[in-house]
C-alpha cells in the first residue's frame, strides 16, 4: 500500500488523539472486497478512519486479465452508534481490560463479548475474567463463537512431525480464579459451541493478543483472510448450583472442564466399581474407559453394568426411555459417537418386569475389543428438575493380546480351541501379530494355544502361513537345522515357538503328559503338522524372553511373530495293501526295496494328505535306513507351509528330520537297531502339488560279531552289510557318511554353529564291476552293455595316445638328443 491506502484506528479514547502515538488496526488497499474486514468495531466511543491518496492516482479495472470494466475508486462503509451496558464489575487493580463476574447466592447468566467483536480484535491485549460463585455452585462458559488467529498445523523435518499450536493469540481457562490448573491447553481458531465447566466454584479466562500476524508494510491480499477474520470470542456464561456436584469420591476421575464426563484409566489396578451419580435431566454425560496401550502391553476393558436392560420395540417411544429412565449407550470398538453404538439400554426405575418375562434391571456385560470402552448417558428428554437415579458400573482391566478364541481366564494368555464348540476351522496368531502393520510381539510373555479334537476319528491339523520369530542368528549361523530343531537339542536361544503332543500316559491310566514335538524360531515358516494317531490334543507354547540382542542389520529385538490356520480332519484309513499309494507297513524278504509317490511319473502328488510308511526290518538286529535319489516337494529352507516331510524312529513322536522344497542332496536316514522307521507325508489343502519323491530303504543286515563277516554285499565306504539282491538294482543301497564334521560355540550369540557334509555310497552300482556288468546285460541286453564297455575302452585308448604323444614331444625337445654326432658321413651336392 504505498500510494492509495485507508488507515484503520480503534483503540482512541478521545477524538484528538494523535494517530502517530495511537495503534494501527490495518492499513488496506486493492479492490478486492474480501481483503478488508467487513466490520470494524471500536474499544471506546472513537472510531477513524484516515484515507490517503497520492497525486498520480488512475484508472483501474475490476479484472486483470481483460480489462474490460472500469471500476469505481474508494471505499463505502455503513457506521451506526451502539450502547454498550456490560452486565458485569470492572477490576479496578486490573487494568482497563479485566471484569468480575460475581453472586453471593442467587443463580446469574450474562453475556462476554472480546474486546472489537464482531470486529477484528486488537493487538497487544491481555484480558481477565474472573468468575466467583458461592457454595456448591458451579460455572459454565459457553462460547457462542470463537473466532482467534491460528496457526495451521505444518509439517517439518525427515520424521514428518507436525505442530499445531496458539503462540500468537490464545485464549486461557483456569479451574481457579487464580492461574492454577488450566483447562486443557491454550484454545485458537474457529472453534463454535465450546463449552466449559469449572469443577468448583470459581473460574479464570484470560484473553491475549500479540502483533506480527502480516507485516503492516505488506499489501493485504485474499491470501490472509485468516489474520484478517479474527472476531475474537462471544460467550455466555452461568453460574448456578443445577449442576452436577463434583465431591471428593468423584473428583479422581472427573475430567476438567466437563460438567459431568469422566475418565478411569488402567494404572495397576485390575478391577474396581464406579457409582455414576444421579444427575439431572437436560444432560449428556460420558464416561471414558482407557486401558494400557503400549508396544509391550495392551489391555481391554469388561464392564458390568447393574440397573440397566436392552430398548426394544414398545419400551422405548421417539427415541426416550420411559419414566424418569435415563438413556445408556455403549461404545466398545473404538468407534465415535456418532457411529452405531454396541448396545442401546434404558434405566430400569424400579420395574420390576418387561411384560415379557424378564427383568430391566439385569446386570448387562460387555468386553471392549480394544484398549478403549466409553459410554454415553443421556437425560436431554427429561425436565431440568428431575433426576435420573444412579447406576452401579463394575470393571476390569485385562490383558488384551489381539489372539481369537476362547480365553478361560481374562488375565492369562491361554486359548482353547475344540472341535465341535468352535468352527472347524479357524486362524489365531502371536501377541498382536497384524499383518499389515508389522507390529511385533512384547518382550517376557508366555501364550499357550490347545487345539482338542472331540470326535474319535478326528485329527488336530496346524499349519503356519507367516513366522518371523527372534533368532535372527540361526540363518547366519549355517546351522544343518536352520529353522527348527527336534528331540532335546534346543539352539533357540531366544523366543521359540514349542509344539506338545498330550496323550494318555500308559502307566498312569486317566492320567496325562504332554510331550515336545519340535521347536521353532528364526525366519522360516515351518511345515504343517498333524497330531499322531494315538492323540487328539495338540498344545503350541510361545515364549519371548527379555534376554535380547539387536541384529546388526535389522536392530530390532522383537519380530512379527505368527500365523496359524488350523482345522479338525478326520482319519482315513492310511494303512492299506496299497502301501506305494499313501502309506502303510513295509517289510521284505529282499531286505530293500523303492516307493514313488506319486506312482504315476507323470501326475503331481495330491493336496491334503496325510500319508505315513511303516518300514520294518525282517530280523532283529537289523538296521533299516532310507535314502532319496529324487525329491521335490513344494518350499525351501524359507517356507515349507505347504507341504512337508518328517521321519521319525520306531514310534517316537518326535522327529528327527524334516525336509520340504527340491534337494537331491538328502542324507541317508537311519533307524535305530531294530527298530523300524517312519516317514510322514503333509501336503495342505492349498498345496498346489509337485513331482514328488522317491525313496529307496534297505535293511542293514548283521554282521557276524567275531568273524565279521558279511552274508551279503558289503559297501566300500559305508562298510554296511546288504542283500545281495540289492547290488545293481539301478537304486542306491549303501547310504551315506559324515565325512566333515564341526560343532562351534559362539561366545558372543551363545549359540552353537554346527555343519556335517555328507558322502554318498555308491559301491553297490558301480558299472565297471563285473557283476552290474552282467545284471546289466542281462536286464537291458548285449546293446546297452556293449555301448557300456565301448565308453570304457575309448577311454583307455584315448589316455594311452596322449600318453605316447607327450613322451615323444619331450624326446625331440631334448637338447642331448639335438646335439648326438651321427654315424654316417653328411655329403652335399649342388
Amino acid at each position: 500500500c504505498e500510494k492509495d491506502f485507508l488507515d484503520v484506528y480503534t483503540e482512541l479514547e478521545q477524538e484528538n488523539a494523535s494517530l502517530l502515538h495511537s495503534p494501527l488496526l490495518g492499513r488496506f488497499c486493492g479492490h478486492i472486497l474480501a481483503s478488508v474486514p467487513r466490520t470494524v468495531v471500536s474499544l471506546h466511543s472513537v472510531l477513524v478512519l484516515d484515507f490517503y491518496t497520492d497525486g498520480n492516482t488512475q484508472k483501474v479495472y475490476n479484472n486483470d486479465n481483460h480489462m474490460a470494466m472500469e471500476a469505481a475508486l474508494g471505499f463505502k462503509a455503513q457506521y451506526s452508534f451502539r450502547t454498550t451496558s456490560p452486565d458485569h464489575g470492572l477490576l479496578a487493580y486490573s487494568g482497563n481490560c479485566s471484569f468480575l463476574m460475581e453472586t453471593s447466592s442467587a443463580d446469574i447468566d450474562g453475556v462476554i463479548n472480546s474486546p472489537g467483536y464482531p470486529g477484528l480484535y486488537p493487538d497487544n491485549l491481555h484480558c481477565n475474567y474472573l468468575f466467583r460463585g458461592f457454595g456448591n455452585q458451579r460455572v459454565r462458559l459457553q462460547f457462542e463463537e470463537l473466532d482467534i488467529y491460528e496457526i495451521h498445523a505444518e509439517t517439518f523435518g525427515e520424521a514428518g512431525h507436525t505442530i499445531s499450536s496458539c503462540p500468537i493469540d490464545s485464549v486461557r481457562i483456569y479451574d481457579s480464579d487464580q492461574r492454577l490448573r488450566q483447562i486443557h491447553s491454550d484454545f485458537c481458531g474457529q472453534k463454535a459451541g465450546l463449552t466449559v465447566v469449572s469443577t468448583g466454584s470459581r473460574m479464570r479466562l484470560e484473553f491475549i493478543t500479540s502483533a506480527g500476524r502480516i507485516p503492516r508494510s505488506r499489501t493485504v491480499t485474499s491470501a490472509d483472510l485468516g489474520e484478517l477474520q479474527r472476531k475474537g470470542f462471544r460467550l455466555r456464561y452461568n453460574i448456578s448450583s443445577e449442576y452436577l456436584r463434583i465431591d471428593r469420591g468423584l473428583r479422581s476421575n472427573h475430567l476438567t472442564g466437563t460438567e459431568c464426563d469422566f475418565l478411569i484409566e488402567s494404572a495397576g489396578k485390575s478391577h474396581d466399581r464406579f457409582q455414576f451419580p444421579s444427575v439431572r435431566g437436560g444432560r449428556l454425560c460420558r464416561v471414558f474407559f482407557q486401558g494400557v496401550h503400549n508396544l509391550q502391553r495392551s489391555e481391554m476393558t469388561l464392564l458390568r453394568i447393574d440397573g440397566m436392560a436392552h430398548i426394544t420395540a414398545g419400551r422405548r417411544q421417539d427415541g426416550r426411555c420411559p419414566g424418569l429412565a435415563g438413556h445408556l449407550k455403549v461404545y466398545a470398538r473404538g468407534q465415535g459417537a456418532d457411529a452405531v453404538p454396541d448396545a442401546d439400554f434404558c434405566q430400569a426405575v424400579g420395574e420390576a418386569s418387561d411384560g415379557r418375562g424378564g427383568s430391566l434391571g439385569e446386570p448387562q456385560e460387555f468386553r471392549s475389543s480394544g484398549p478403549q470402552l466409553f459410554l454415553v448417558f443421556d437425560t436431554r428428554h427429561l425436565e431440568t428438575w428431575q433426576l435420573a437415579p444412579a447406576f452401579i458400573i463394575n470393571y476390569r482391566f485385562v490383558p488384551d493380546f489381539g489372539i481369537p478364541g476362547h480365553q478361560p481366564n481374562e488375565d492369562d494368555c491361554a486359548f482353547e480351541y475344540v472341535s465341535g464348540a468352535d468352527k472347524a476351522h479357524g486362524r489365531t496368531n502371536s501377541p498382536f501379530f497384524n499383518p499389515v502393520t508389522k507390529a511385533h510381539y512384547p518382550h517376557n510373555t508366555t501364550c499357550s494355544y490347545r487345539f482338542v479334537a472331540t470326535e474319535p476319528n478326528q485329527r488336530v491339523r496346524i499349519r503356519f502361513t507367516h513366522f518371523y520369530v527372534e533368532d535372527f542368528f540361526i540363518e547366519e549361523l549355517g546351522n544343518d537345522k536352520k529353522h527348527h530343531t527336534v528331540g532335546s537339542y534346543v539352539p533357540c536361544a531366544g523366543d521359540r515357538v514349542e509344539i506338545y503332543e498330550r496323550y494318555e500316559s500308559p502307566k498312569n491310566s486317566g492320567r496325562f503328559r504332554l510331550e515336545k514335538i519340535l521347536t521353532y524360531c528364526g525366519t522360516s515358516i515351518p511345515g504343517p503338522y498333524v497330531t499322531q494317531f494315538d492323540t487328539q490334543e495338540l498344545l503350541v507354547l510361545f515364549h519371548s524372553t527379555w534376554d535380547k540382542w539387536a541384529h546388526p542389520e535389522y536392530d530390532k529385538r522383537t519380530a512379527s511373530g505368527f500365523q496359524i490356520e488350523y482345522d479338525f480332519p478326520v482319519r482315513t484309513s492310511l494303512f492299506s495293501n496299497k502301501f506305494d499309494v499313501c502309506g502303510g507297513n513295509i517289510s521284505s524278504d529282499m531286505h530293500g526295496g523303492v516307493i514313488q509317490v506319486p506312482k504315476n511319473e507323470q501326475a503331481t502328488y495330491q493336496p491334503d494328505l496325510i500319508c505315513e510308511w511303516h518300514i520294518y526290518p525282517s530280523q532283529p538286529g537289523n538296521q533299516v535306513f532310507v535314502q532319496f535319489p529324487e525329491f521335490h516337494l513344494e518350499g525351501s529352507t524359507k517356507s515349507c507351509s505347504m507341504a512337508v516331510l518328517r521321519m521319525y524312529n520306531g514310534d517316537s513322536h518326535v522327529p528327527s528330520s524334516e525336509v520340504c522344497g527340491a534337494d537331491n542332496g538328502i542324507p541317508a536316514f537311519y533307524g535305530r537297531g531294530s527298530e523300524h522307521v517312519r516317514i510322514r507325508l503333509l501336503t495342505t489343502a492349498g498345496s498346489r502339488g509337485g513331482k514328488g519323491f522317491k525313496f529307496s530303504w534297505t535293511e542293514a543286515l548283521k554282521i557276524h560279531p567275531g568273524t565279521g563277516h558279511c552274508p551279503g554285499f558289503q559297501c566300500k565306504r559305508t562298510r554296511h552289510c546288504i542283500d545281495h539282491r540289492l547290488e545293481c538294482n539301478r537304486l542306491p543301497n549303501c547310504g551315506s557318511r559324515a565325512v566333515e564334521y564341526s560343532a562351534d560355540f559362539d561366545k558372543d550369540r551363545l549359540r552353537w554353529k554346527n555343519h556335517t557334509k555328507h558322502e554318498r555310497d555308491n559301491s553297490d552300482e558301480e558299472i565297471n564291476s563285473e557283476k552290474c556288468h552282467s545284471i546289466y546285460a542281462k536286464a537291458t541286453g548285449p546293446t546297452e552293455a556293449a555301448y557300456q564297455l565301448l565308453h570304457v575302452g575309448i577311454g583307455v585308448i584315448v589316455t594311452v595316445l596322449l600318453l605316447i604323444a607327450i613322451v615323444a614331444f619331450v624326446l625331440y625337445r631334448s637338447p642331448a638328443a639335438r646335439s648326438r654326432p651321427s654315424k654316417q658321413p653328411r655329403t652335399c651336392s649342388t
